[in-house]
């Protein structure tokens, strides 16, 4: 081989090897490049997966807002019907009943004669007491006519000024045992006149617990001899729950049924109320009237009473948003940031699903519905329906 053509040789193997060159350069070049790529995406991939576990672990909630009531509420409580008066007639003597003139659902006058009793013992003192009057009278004649006598002889002399006093003041002492003896003859009098049962007012009666023979006698531990109810209106008593207390006002109107006639609705007016709460039930006693022309409301019903109390404007929200803390009944509400805020509510009224709020919300409020309890304050949350708190932001907006 030639000198040339050896030359020609070297010649076509350099630029080989310097490919190769190129070529492993291009290699690490792509090579760092897919690792940097990989790098990048896999610290993307990592980034993207911190917040999405950030989201997941923050707590998502529903909010909901405080509304008003916007009309009246309906209550219905129980009562019981009780007549306008209610009078137990019991006995003031001792005797026998002679008579009875009135039965159960009479209708009566008032000083009509119910029943007479017989009052023999009673009748046996009246006449002692009279003739004990009539003893003491002569007494005191005499004692008037001897202290003038001795008057008399006191001016002459005759006796002692001591002597004359003595009679003086025994005229006196007789005096005073007349007047005694008229006093007790007078209270027998007035027991007697007890021995006939009168009805103390118009109206009707409503039991009747003696008969003809039976002996009675002043108890007041015994049964009433009568019971006589004036029935021309009647008495609803009500024992409202305290958070009723501030709406249940004198003179307002309310409505009730009876059980024997469900089909009728009849009208009564608050008349005046206790003015405290029983400690025992926590309630407050109302009384109202109705009227009862028609005498159809009887005495001992039951009833059930409707009050209609105009709406308050206080806010409302369910029961379900309420928090029981050491602090009271609180709320948690968002911030614009969608962070967690307690505010301390004051209950005016619990309604049972929702309750009335008389202080410590706004109307603007955005109030969490079954907050969990692991919610603390200022504590970032995730609305619910909402990609991540941005996005709730600008729904917002």
């Amino acid at each position: 081989m030639s000198v040339d053509e050896t030359a020609g040789s070297e010649d076509l193997r350099a630029p080989s090897r310097s490919g190769y060159l190129k070529a492993a350069i291009v290699f690490g070049v792509v090579a760092a490049a897919v690792v940097a790529y990989g790098i990048v995406r896999r610290s993307a991939d990592d980034a993207r997966l911190a917040n999405w576990t950030s989201e997941r672990a923050m707590p998502v909630v529903t909010l909901i807002a405080p509304t008003t009531g916007g009309q009246d509420r309906i209550i219905t409580l129980p009562g019981d019907v009780e007549a306008f008066f209610d009078a137990s007639i019991h006995a003031q003597v001792s005797g026998y009943v002679r008579d009875w003139h009135k039965d159960i659902g009479a209708i009566v006058k008032k000083d009509d004669i119910l029943a007479e009793i017989d009052t023999p013992e009673l009748d046996a003192k009246i006449d002692q007491a009279r003739q004990e009057l009539i003893r003491a009278k002569a007494a005191e004649d005499l004692a008037k006519v001897t202290a003038q006598r001795w008057r008399a002889l006191q001016s002459s002399s005759a006796v002692s000024r001591q002597a004359t006093d003595e009679k003086e003041s025994d005229e006196l002492v007789k005096r005073a045992d007349v007047g005694a003896a008229q006093a007790n003859l007078e209270r027998l009098k007035a027991q007697k006149a007890f021995a006939n049962l009168i009805a103390p007012f118009d109206g009707v009666v409503t039991a009747r617990n003696i008969d003809v023979g039976a002996y009675v006698s002043p108890s007041i531990s015994t049964k009433p001899l009568y019971k006589v109810a004036d029935v021309h209106a009647v008495r609803i008593y009500v024992n409202a729950p305290q958070t009723y207390a501030a709406d249940l006002t004198t003179g307002m109107t309310a409505t009730f049924k009876l059980p024997q006639m469900p089909n009728r609705v009849f009208k009564a007016t608050i008349d005046t109320t206790s003015n405290s709460i029983s400690k025992q039930a926590r309630t407050l006693l109302v009384e109202l009237l109705a009227d009862n022309k028609e005498g159809v409301l009887l005495p001992g019903s039951y009833t059930d009473v409707r009050f209609q109390i105009p709406d308050s404007g206080r806010l409302h929200v369910p029961a379900s948003a309420l928090i029981t803390q050491n602090d009271g009944m609180q709320v948690a509400v968002l911030d614009a940031n969608d962070k967690v805020h307690f505010k301390t509510v004051h209950i005016a009224v619990d309604l049972g699903a929702e309750v009335e709020i008389s202080s410590g919300l706004s109307q603007t409020d955005r109030i969490i519905d079954n907050p969990p309890d692991s919610l603390s304050e200022g504590e970032a949350v995730k609305i619910a329906g909402a990609k991540d708190a941005g996005a709730a932001n600008e729904r917002r907006k």
